[in-house]
């Protein structure tokens, strides 16, 4: 059996402790979450997990980088799907976004980072990597050449921007939906996507 190096070890160690911090802040929280919690959960001291992350608010930056990625991702799968309505598939995806612990991490990182400026740095850099993303999930539903890349950004901005305003008003008010939203922009999605 090979014999890890230190670096391996550390590499393993950081994606052990990733996992473990995931689960938990989606299970309980940002606020309820503790880096001594997520230490014991994954075996290990929390001098390693400091070691491997500055700071709690460091490891669920790291943990969301991730999710962010992960749920775009499966918004463009979602959305690029042959069989049924474009809104619906939306429509589904925002359901499970929104129950799956994502959107309170987000909200309680973003109350305990704001004032911090290396923080809200990171937070803004994530915010344009969002953006960026769902530009691509946008261009994904448009024919070649129907929509020049300023108006793709424009749309792909505004959805984002709607999102994090309806996850804010769900966390508060569970029967807050993105339908109003997706009536909206029901007859652009119409008028943009190829009709089969």
């Amino acid at each position: 059996m090979t014999r890890l190096t230190r670096s391996q070890v550390q590499d393993r160690n950081r994606e052990t402790v990733l996992e473990v911090a995931r689960g938990a802040f989606l299970r309980d929280g940002y606020v309820a979450t503790s880096l001594a919690s997520v230490a014991k959960e994954a075996g290990f001291t929390t001098g390693i997990v400091y070691s491997s992350f500055g700071s709690k608010a460091d490891l669920a930056l790291s943990v969301l980088e991730r999710l962010q990625a992960e749920q775009i991702g499966a918004l463009g799968e979602r959305v690029g799907e042959a069989s049924g309505d474009v809104l619906d598939r939306v429509r589904q995806w925002a359901a499970e976004a929104m129950s799956s612990g994502w959107v309170r991490l987000e909200l309680e990182l973003l109350l305990d980072t704001m004032n911090d400026p290396r923080l809200a740095a990171a937070q803004t850099r994530r915010q344009t990597a969002s953006i960026q993303q769902a530009v691509a999930v946008v261009r994904s539903l448009l024919p070649s050449g129907s929509m020049d890349d300023e108006m793709v950004e424009v749309l792909a901005e505004a959805a984002v921007d709607y999102a994090i305003g309806l996850a804010m008003r769900q966390s508060v008010n569970p029967d807050a939906t993105p339908d109003r939203f997706l009536r909206l922009v029901e007859p652009l999605v119409a008028a943009i996507t190829p009709q089969g």
